[in-house]
């Protein structure tokens, strides 16, 4: 796997297409704001994603949906969640790789 890195701290990794499609998707909805330069994550997302990082730090978290998104939409996230991992696996059982995902 290459990690090949510029000068302004660009790292290249590999990872499945369904998880650049996942990315892409939560995008468009808008999960980052701003523009090229200046985007900062949904400030309705920061919130979520400390809680997650306390979890990964040994923590415990709670989760209360105060109320429910559009439920094709939801659907959709988790189908595409679902797929990148299902497709980053089955790529990982080759000898010598190692593809990424996030979700």
């Amino acid at each position: 796997m290459s990690n090949r890195s510029n000068s302004q701290g660009v790292v290249h990794l590999p990872f499945a297409a369904a998880f650049g499609a996942y990315l892409r998707r939560i995008g468009e909805l808008g999960a980052v704001e701003g523009p090229n330069g200046a985007a900062e994550l949904s400030p309705t997302l920061q919130p979520i994603v400390a809680a997650m990082h306390h979890v990964l730090a040994g923590g415990e978290v709670q989760v209360h949906i105060v109320q429910s998104g559009q439920p094709d939409i939801f659907q959709e996230l988790q189908q595409r969640a679902e797929q990148a991992i299902s497709e980053t696996n089955a790529l990982n059982h080759s000898p010598g790789t190692l593809v990424v995902t996030a979700v």
